[in-house]
């Protein structure tokens, strides 16, 4: 099934685009569309392992654990603190 990603700042430069369109596993979950995206885009891996992006799947924050379904819109945010 496919599923579009929207890669925030700096995700997006370890990718070279901002928005991805990927084919993933039948009941696939968002921990399965990260080790997927690490594996096509190496330098996305290092991005992550410095900071915990917060991820969206529609309007709603997601765990590891989140199931996707075809089509969803899967957006990787940079966690931002304010003060």
């Amino acid at each position: 099934m496919q599923v579009n990603v929207r890669l925030a700042e700096p995700f997006w430069r370890a990718v070279g685009q901002r928005r991805l369109h990927l084919d993933v596993g039948l009941h696939a979950r968002v921990s399965d569309l990260l080790a997927l995206l690490c594996s096509q885009y190496p330098a996305l891996e290092t991005e992550l392992a410095e900071a915990s992006p917060h991820i969206f799947v529609g309007d709603v924050e997601a765990g590891m654990d989140t199931g996707l379904k075809e089509g969803d819109n899967v957006h990787l945010v940079w966690p931002i603190a304010g003060g």
